[in-house]
């Protein structure tokens, strides 16, 4: 049970990192050549698949201009947005991303 709440924060993480990406308007290569991994590490970060280390976090805060905890906001709550009476963090940064783009 540890490691599917691990993975399931693990994807909530690299998913919050993925909509903070494109509400900068960035490639993911772009980013992945900043951070000095592959385009194929960065998207296995983005999914959950693996997770991301420190000092990425760090070098993505520089990248983004964000307070480290925005990578962590509402990670305890439910991914449910069923449950949910307003809009997640998610949610704004895709409607920053379509208006910007």
């Amino acid at each position: 049970m540890g490691d599917v709440m691990i993975s399931e924060k693990a994807r909530l993480v690299g998913n919050r990192i993925k909509m903070m990406r494109l509400a900068k308007v960035l490639r993911q290569k772009h980013v992945a050549d900043m951070l000095k991994i592959s385009q194929s590490n960065m998207s296995n970060i983005e999914s959950g698949r693996c997770g991301v280390t420190i000092e990425h976090l760090f070098t993505l805060q520089e990248i983004f201009a964000c307070c480290m905890s925005d990578f962590f906001v509402d990670i305890e709550k439910s991914a449910d947005k069923s449950s949910n009476k307003g809009y997640t963090v998610e949610d704004l940064f895709k409607i920053v991303a379509k208006l910007k783009g």
